[in-house]
């Protein structure tokens, strides 16, 4: 809950304690109508006075994620019903469930209703309410309110007394700080001896129009938080208020008691009627541990040396001044300067004055802020690196390669300004790329996967991550590392095993510490400082097979891969020619039949009509999709026309990966060749469906060409048509068709998809070249039974890994093509002939890594020769610096290798590796 409260010459602003930085827990629940018990979509959940927000989905469910732990207030918003706010206490690492009815109004009046009903003198009383409300310094200025005629201003018993209400949430723009605030107004009561506010603020970030609106909204936040009396409590729990410019005084013993009495020339009454504020102790340990007493008995007048103020309380004093007096003498508080006995203080002064216009929400990161603010844009500064750190440290053609790449910044407090796209690739020896992904960047952290093309054949490949914006400081700035990629006859000799344990800053505890085939084996780490301190981290774990692989250390450290370069403090990055990318995007070209650009209005049709978005190039035939975010191919059919209807050509261009440069000389282990492969092959399927002749003469799927091609007719002469699965459960050789549960929901297998011991995942659905995804909700059984067999002309199907597709396409394809869209579709009305086709790749898909876990498998497992044992690239240390993790062994002999890769929370380099259970 948000208050003021007002006394006797002054007035106190202060924040209850409801949120801080640290965030590890969870609150759910579901929000309902208090009369009907009908669920209430689209509600807005959020935690009081931050930014941190939901809206509940169609079934009236919301989740907040990453919340600290500790005292929590939920506010509830829907238009039409009574705000509501919740308080809870939330444990570490905790889930809440947090369920509400709301109660809707006895009459919901339109805003039509509402403005007719207002005058003149509701007119005085809003300017009044909006002085009170909002403030009368410049931040209040630029501060509005958008849906002023929501609220009342009622009579009220106490004489003198200035009361409002507002039966819907009050709409204010702050175009100084940059915030867009929804206020739930409880009370609001105003007198010559009392004046509170009470409510709960939901924040929101304004787009900025430009990067210099950005720079001044950031300004204003950092200066308004400097100046505040919570920046100033935290100084004085870090000695540091004067550095800072917060100057103390008290009255002087037997000095003047008013301060009408003095002077306004403060040098004058220095000594006299004030004197240097001292405390000893200026600070005192609290309970619960993190909360502080700060001693400030009498009344203190602050001096805050580092602003400016209009009108000035002494002429030789010309920044603002405040005082403050404390209930008891005490101030408790706690580490970030949030003040836990609020009720206690009164302000007065330039302190007093304070309003909603210079309300920063509580999860505002000033630190960051401030030093941003202070920061020079050097090449220094802006750097970032990357390293990463794959499941295993070789492959086989045809495996899917798991990694988690971490980020070195030339300042972490960087981290959200730079890159957000990572450009990871594949590169024979030859200098070819072989392939070539895009993954998000999220917090600092990249986590992806992607399958080996089965066709590669040469032992040594380079594995390339970088960022567009590293181009910049050049190829020795990019991760670079050798990696070998086998075909399946083929082993690393073992007389190139150099891999020896060590250890930076993480220790193991193996149970059991010999274990036997098949064998649950739990891993528990403790990860510490370079002073042995323990500490919070983020990891990935690895376990590989050290029998089927030949125990390899990799080509370099991650300490050294993310080292920083030595770049000159005075160069800058205004002649930098690599933008920082913040989100996928592609530049295009309009140009009529002479080859010239021209500007023009262009139509873009996504996904074969499924959406439409419009473009205007400039006058040299210039246009750009930017801000794009999408997974996997994307589609997508330009058109522009002059104005007698001539098509315009459109041609995109695609950025150019950055250019190659190799080692001279690197070093790749020694193979022999083996008669028998390192995996037994698929056995072939003994029935085989023909495919339809005429599929030869169609257009190329993403797919490729499928394994199986059944007719529509085929599908209807089974008699069992009653659905598609059951009809191509007996068309296709090797599908299985399995019930889950008591739900009588259907799970589909395709024989030759990525299926291991570890689990068993459905192929992907394809209808008319578009994808059906499929959640836990909705599987490939459910895409499958909403068409009619009658309507199929073909389905096309996949049972091998397709790479195109990403971690969707590991389990094979089912493609139905319906008979009547084979046809140009009757809905473009003519414009198919100017229609001009891409496709672009967007990230790639994650897949997930399914960690085998015996004691949930019901099918028997004949051999289990995973090679890659476990992978977790989620991995977080508790405050202690420890975590457990759980694998389960195969059936090799051993050893088993364990790599641990990491950052702690201030950004150190933490590894281990551990060999287990050696022969």
């Amino acid at each position: 809950m948000l208050s003021f409260l007002k006394h006797p010459l002054a007035i106190l602003l202060y924040l209850l304690p409801l949120i801080s930085l640290a965030q590890t827990g969870t609150i759910t629940g579901v929000v309902k109508d208090a009369e009907t018990g009908e669920t209430l979509p689209f509600c807005n959940v959020f935690v009081n006075n931050t930014t941190i927000s939901t809206v509940t989905d169609m079934d009236g469910k919301y989740t907040l994620s990453g919340l600290e732990a500790g005292p929590v207030e939920l506010g509830f918003s829907f238009m039409g019903y009574q705000a509501e706010t919740k308080r809870v206490t939330l444990n570490s690492d905790g889930i809440i469930t947090v369920n509400l009815s709301m109660k809707p109004f006895a009459q919901d009046l339109s805003d039509v209703e509402i403005k007719a009903s207002r005058d003149k003198a509701w007119e005085r009383e809003l300017k009044k309410f909006e002085n009170l409300f909002i403030g009368i310094d410049e931040a209040a200025t630029k501060t509005s309110i958008l849906n002023p005629w929501v609220i009342d201003f009622p009579s009220s018993p106490d004489k003198g007394a200035f009361v409002a209400k507002s039966s819907q949430p009050i709409e204010i723009e702050n175009q100084y700080l940059g915030y867009k605030v929804t206020f739930d107004l409880k009370d609001f009561y105003d007198s010559p001896t009392n004046f509170r506010i009470a409510g709960a603020a939901r924040f929101e970030e304004l787009k900025p129009e430009s990067e210099s609106q950005r720079s001044v909204w950031e300004k204003n936040r950092a200066d308004v938080y400097r100046k505040s009396p919570m920046n100033m409590f935290r100084s004085m729990l870090n000695n540091t208020y004067e550095r800072e410019g917060f100057f103390l005084y008290g009255d002087k013993a037997g000095g003047s008691a008013s301060m009408n009495m003095r002077s306004d020339i403060f040098a004058n009454e220095l000594g006299k009627s004030v004197v240097p504020y001292k405390a000893t102790p200026l600070v005192e340990p609290a309970t619960p541990l993190g909360t502080y007493w700060i001693n400030l008995k009498g009344r203190i007048e602050i001096h805050y040396q580092k602003g400016f103020a209009q009108a000035n309380t002494y002429r030789d004093a010309p920044y603002p001044i405040s005082w403050l007096e404390v209930s008891g003498g005490k101030v408790k508080v706690k580490e970030n300067g949030m003040v836990l006995n609020s009720e206690n203080l009164v302000f007065s002064g330039d302190m007093d004055r304070k309003r909603i216009s210079n309300l920063l929400p509580l999860d505002y990161n000033a630190e960051k802020a401030i030093l941003l603010q202070d920061l020079a844009k050097t090449a220094k500064n802006y750097q970032e690196k990357v390293y990463l750190h794959t499941d295993k440290p070789y492959y086989y053609a045809g495996d899917q390669l798991f990694f988690k790449g971490y980020f070195a910044y030339g300042n972490p407090y960087l981290k959200d300004e730079l890159s957000k796209v990572l450009h990871v690739e594949l590169i024979s020896t030859e200098r070819d790329i072989i392939l070539e992904k895009k993954f998000p960047i999220v917090e600092g952290v990249t986590v992806g996967d992607f399958y080996l093309p089965d066709t590669l054949n040469g032992d040594g490949y380079f594995i390339r991550a970088y960022t567009n914006w590293m181009r910049n400081y050049g190829p020795d700035h990019y991760f670079l590392e050798p990696i070998s990629v086998l075909n399946p006859y083929k082993r690393i000799r073992t007389e190139d095993a150099n891999l020896q344990e060590e250890h930076r800053g993480i220790k193991a505890e193996i149970i059991p510490s010999q274990f036997g085939p098949r064998q649950q084996v739990t891993v528990q780490l403790s990860v510490t400082d370079e002073d042995g301190r323990p500490v919070s981290s983020r990891l990935s774990a690895g376990v590989w097979d050290g029998d089927q692989l030949v125990p390899r250390a990799r080509s370099s450290k991650m300490k050294d891969r993310l080292g920083l370069q030595k770049v000159p403090e005075s160069l800058g990055i205004d002649r930098f020619s690599y933008p920082i990318e913040k989100s996928l995007s592609i530049n295009g070209l309009v140009t009529d039949e002479k080859g010239k650009g021209t500007s023009a209005e262009i139509t873009a049709f996504v996904n074969d009509f499924q959406g439409m978005i419009e473009l205007t190039s400039n006058g040299n035939g210039e246009f750009a999709l930017e801000e794009m975010e999408f997974y996997g191919p994307l589609k997508l059919a330009f058109t522009a026309a002059d104005k007698k209807g001539k098509p315009f050509k459109i041609v995109l261009n695609p950025p150019l990966a950055a250019p190659i440069a190799l080692p001279s000389n690197p070093i790749f282990p020694k193979t022999t060749t083996l008669a028998k492969p390192v995996r037994e092959p698929e056995t072939e399927l003994t029935q085989a469906v023909k495919r339809d002749s005429t599929s030869t003469n169609r257009k190329p799927a993403i797919y490729g060409e499928p394994d199986f091609v059944i007719t529509g007719e085929q599908l209807t002469k089974t008699g069992n048509t009653s659905d598609l699965v059951n009809s191509l459960s007996a068309q296709v050789p090797g599908m299985r068709v399995t019930t889950v549960g008591a739900s009588g929901q259907q799970n589909i297998r395709i024989r030759g998809g990525a299926v291991t011991a570890s689990g068993i995942m459905e192929p992907i659905v394809m209808i008319n070249g578009v994808i059906r995804s499929s959640t836990g909700l909705t599987t490939a059984a459910d895409n499958l039974r909403t068409i009619n067999p009658f309507d199929i002309d073909r389905v096309e199907v996949v049972n091998r890994t397709v790479s195109t597709l990403g971690d969707q396409g590991k389990n094979g394809v089912i493609a139905v093509y319906l008979k009547e869209n084979l046809s140009e579709n009757p809905s473009l009305n003519g414009l198919g002939k100017g229609l001009q086709e891409f496709t672009l790749q967007g990230y790639q898909p994650q897949g997930n890594f399914i960690n085998l876990d015996y004691s949930q498998i019901n099918e028997p497992v004949e051999k289990d020769d995973r090679q890659t044992l476990y992978w977790n690239p989620y991995l977080v240390t508790d405050d202690r610096g420890k975590l457990t993790f759980t694998f389960y062994s195969n059936d090799s002999p051993g050893p088993v290798v364990i790599e641990i890769r990491g950052l702690t929370a201030e950004g150190e380099v933490v590894t281990g590796t551990f060999i287990l259970r050696s022969k």
